[in-house]
């Protein structure tokens, strides 16, 4: 089991907060504590209103160790993220930061295979670009059915094995670092992969030679069935990774249990375990997804 970060509350200014999409915003924060520590997989809870007596957990985008900033991507879905969608430059919350446990880099001769679904494309982001930093061959895929959030770019930049998109379009906030990135979509669309992000993560693998797939880690978040999907490739090819759960939150720092997970243990028997605190960065193989 990890050991999560101290976190800490701090206040926090909104610098910006910009729609992307029509429900989706980029909000860049401004605060004292919490940023440098925070690291791909952590989360922040924040206030997003007075009326509300829960804050609110967010996977960390970016951060900015000297400008003491610290982004998230967000989705409208409900009460708190309503009010945060109507924040401007100036206005100031409570935040704390970081939260849980982070992803870990995979082993100096692995590759790493992110897989993201919608708002999951977040936590990857960022730690696609801490792999890339370190040295670490990483590709990052994000399923998508909305409108793309980020701008998009022709890619010149090959993947790991094999490409099955023709033409294919890339994020290009990765292909400037030179991390090779795709797309899919279960419509038709061009640059895209049409189908599941899970089955073109399977056709990538599958082209690969055996000893390059076995050197490789997949790394996970999204919607739960996705999820679910990507432990079955990962069962498939005999591989192992690291999955980032979402789950409805209440302290945030494991002191009601609201938001547990079933886990295994090391004797095979599994509990419930917190996804605030023990997680929620977890083993792929470890979640129990049957239960889920």
């Amino acid at each position: 089991m990890c050991q999560p970060v101290t976190s800490h509350q701090t206040k926090a200014t909104v610098l910006f907060n910009q729609q992307l999409t029509k429900t989706q915003f980029l909000l860049r924060l401004q605060a004292s504590d919490g940023i440098k520590e925070a690291k791909p997989g952590h989360f922040i809870h924040l206030n997003c209103h007075p009326s509300l007596t829960l804050p609110r957990p967010f996977s960390i985008l970016d951060t900015d160790i000297k400008q003491g900033t610290l982004d998230v991507f967000y989705q409208v879905v409900g009460e708190g993220t309503q009010h945060m969608a109507g924040w401007q430059a100036g206005f100031e919350t409570t935040m704390l930061s970081p939260i849980g446990c982070h992803f870990t880099k995979p082993d100096s001769d692995q590759n790493a295979l992110l897989i993201a679904g919608g708002i999951g494309y977040a936590p990857l982001d960022f730690f696609a670009r801490e792999l890339k930093k370190q040295g670490v061959k990483t590709t990052l895929l994000l399923g998508i059915e909305s409108d793309p959030p980020f701008e998009l770019t022709s890619s010149s930049t090959p993947l790991l094995s094999y490409d099955p998109i023709k033409n294919p379009l890339s994020i290009s906030r990765q292909e400037a670092m030179g991390i090779p990135s795709r797309l899919s979509s279960l419509e038709e669309k061009p640059g895209f992969y049409k189908g599941y992000v899970t089955q073109l993560a399977a056709k990538i693998l599958q082209k690969m030679d055996t000893k390059e797939c076995e050197n490789t880690r997949l790394y996970v978040c999204g919607p739960t069935p996705m999820m679910k999907a990507a432990a079955l490739v990962a069962s498939q090819f005999k591989i192992g990774g690291q999955v980032s759960l979402e789950e409805h939150m209440a302290c945030g720092f494991g002191g009601c249990a609201g938001c547990v997970a079933p886990i295994r243990d090391a004797d095979d028997s599994w509990n419930y375990r917190r996804v605030c605190t023990d997680g929620p960065v977890f083993d792929l193989n470890d979640v129990v997804w049957e239960k889920i």
